[in-house]
């Protein structure tokens, strides 16, 4: 299994992303996002951001990291290519992640799909020994 897979939906684009732990599911979750956003193979990480986002489950934290990072991506207008987790963990029933975002300058030609939002309908965090994080992106 790769990192990641696109999923049959109507209007938007749903996918799930796995990894050995949540962590590298969140990483492939992103790069999934990125996937769609824009033409990956055509930038460069010259330029990088940091993301830190708190939530009281896992699903919750994939949706507001994700957001933060699509966000963040045209404030700083650095179109995405690479997302690396630097820290998760958990205290007291509180989920918290911190990573940083590397991928090069916002540039039109490189934009692909314009991604309104990270929503909430069909996300879904499993872990057993592998997790899958699915996630379903508005377009």
């Amino acid at each position: 299994m790769g990192k990641y897979r696109f999923l049959e939906h109507t209007a938007d684009v749903l996918f799930e992303a796995y990894g050995k732990s949540f962590e590298e599911a969140l990483e492939n979750a992103a790069e999934a996002m990125f996937v769609v956003m824009c033409d990956t193979g055509r930038l460069e990480e010259d330029r990088s951001f940091i993301v830190e986002e708190q939530a009281d489950s896992l699903e919750n934290l994939t949706v507001f990291t994700l957001s933060a990072i699509l966000s963040q991506s045209e404030i700083s207008e650095v179109l995405p290519k690479r997302f690396k987790v630097e820290k998760f963990e958990k205290k007291g029933g509180v989920f918290s992640a911190r990573g940083r975002v590397f991928g090069g300058e916002w540039e039109g030609a490189k934009v692909k799909t314009n991604i309104k939002a990270v929503t909430h309908h069909l996300i879904k965090v499993e872990g057993n020994g592998k997790f899958t994080v699915r996630v379903l992106l508005d377009i």
